[in-house]
């Protein structure tokens, strides 16, 4: 069986469509998706119902799926003026009601098995979707003995916006990439395609190109009303986050 594995698309249509444009060309028709679906970028519904008409296998909510949720309950942001309260007003007024409640049922993380492999899916680690599991950062000792708990054999997990595929103490923990903009130096559309046969994972990184120059202009455009779309734009054009 092989399924495509998306994260991490932040209202990019552009990015999103060129993605899974590649994955039919392979041959491909299951998805699997690990959370932060609409927020940070100009066209949150679009990206809904876009992944929606692939009948994803799972749907994994990140940390600012739930951002809409806060701010519905008016429990965070409650300076108009926050530069952050008017980027989720701008994605809240751009979603339609259904899929803002769907997107609330989504699971921070959820367990599944895949031809009989047991599999852990979510945004961040299983515990939490705003902390990101990484080759380079060590594992806390707490995290370690959780993880080893499980039971299961792989993590899939996204947040990080940087593609990896490592192991920790037998657990292979492998992330998709980030769709909509990377931190890891390349701008192109990532995502990861699992090859599950045989109680074996291979699994491969695919790079896609997109039309990121029109979408760049179009979030210039936008930025003049939110400030923060110049860090999206940035990210965009150096596949890198801005220092703050």
């Amino acid at each position: 069986m092989k399924i495509a594995v998306l994260s991490d698309v932040h209202g990019n249509i552009r990015a999103l469509e060129s993605v899974l444009d590649d994955a039919k060309e392979l041959g491909i028709d299951q998805f699997i998706f690990l959370g932060d679906l609409v927020f940070m970028g100009l066209d949150p519904q679009l990206c809904y119902d876009r992944l929606m008409s692939r009948r994803p296998l799972i749907t994994i909510k990140g940390n600012t799926d739930s951002n809409l949720e806060e701010i519905e309950k008016n429990n965070i942001f409650h300076d108009p003026k926050d530069q952050l309260h008017k980027l989720i007003r701008y994605c809240d007024i751009r979603l339609q009601k259904e899929s803002k409640n769907d997107l609330e049922t989504w699971p921070i993380s959820q367990k599944g098995e895949i031809d009989s492999i047991p599999f852990y899916f979510c945004h961040g680690t299983p515990y939490s979707f705003s902390e990101g599991l990484t080759p380079d950062k060590e594992i806390s000792l707490e995290l370690s003995e959780k993880l080893g708990k499980e039971g299961v054999s792989v993590i899939l997990c996204g947040h990080t916006h940087i593609p990896a595929d490592f192991y920790h103490k037998g657990i292979r923990i492998i992330n998709p990439g980030a769709i909509g903009f990377s931190f890891d130096g390349d701008v192109r559309a990532s995502y990861a395609i699992l090859d599950v046969k045989n109680s074996e994972v291979d699994c491969k990184i695919r790079r896609v190109d997109y039309d990121r120059e029109s979408y760049i202009k179009e979030v210039e455009h936008a930025s003049y009303g939110f400030n923060l779309f110049t860090k999206l734009t940035y990210a965009l054009e150096y596949g890198r986050p801005m220092a703050n």
